[in-house]
């Protein structure tokens, strides 16, 4: 039996790896775009789901506790800190811009039914990278659960790279714990033999 300590504490760590890795997938609250750039809308012909508009999916909160939303783009608060109060859970909502802000131009689409109206005055300007964060917290000021989503509006989404990354940390943990199953099988192998 004690030789085959390392064997039981390998396949112990690979396990709660591989379960905090999928706790950290499935966790509450989620924010998701269906791609990673949008072009503009330059108001030439109506938006298309596969040119002009984005969809956004909002899920996963805990009913209880309001949900607060907060707009950059290019890292300048363009939307200050809002409650948003979606309808159902989960929520989907479309979104399109145009090239350039109207001037005195209201924007109200974002927000999933939240009280959030901006008069854009022209800046920010809304090509650039967008971070959509949102967030519940209980009590407040103290964080309880939070997601962010990500993508860039541009003119022609053609003539840049743009892919979607995995969050790192959820992949890094569910990666290193099939690698220690993995070994563990190898250990397990081998003293077979």
């Amino acid at each position: 039996m004690k030789k085959h300590w390392l064997r039981g504490l390998l396949l112990g760590v690979s396990l709660a790896l591989l379960l905090s890795g999928g706790v950290a997938l499935a966790r509450g609250l989620f924010l998701t775009v269906d791609k990673g750039c949008v072009e503009c809308w330059r108001g030439e012909e109506a938006p298309t789901e596969s040119q002009y508009i984005l969809v956004l999916n909002l899920g996963g909160w805990n009913a209880s506790l309001p949900i607060w939303g907060l707009i950059t783009i290019d890292g300048e608060v363009w939307i200050d800190p809002y409650q948003l109060s979606p309808d159902e859970d989960p929520a989907s909502e479309t979104l399109w811009l145009p090239c350039e802000w109207l001037e005195n131009g209201l924007i109200t689409t974002l927000g999933f039914s939240g009280e959030a109206t901006v008069a854009t005055n022209g800046e920010p300007g809304p090509l650039g990278e967008w971070v959509f964060r949102v967030w519940q917290e209980n009590p407040p000021g103290t964080e309880v659960d939070s997601a962010e989503a990500s993508w860039v509006v541009a003119e022609d989404c053609a003539a840049l790279e743009v892919e979607f990354v995995p969050e790192p940390g959820s992949m890094l943990l569910l990666g290193s714990g099939l690698m220690g199953l993995a070994g563990y099988a190898t250990l397990r192998w081998r003293t077979g033999e």
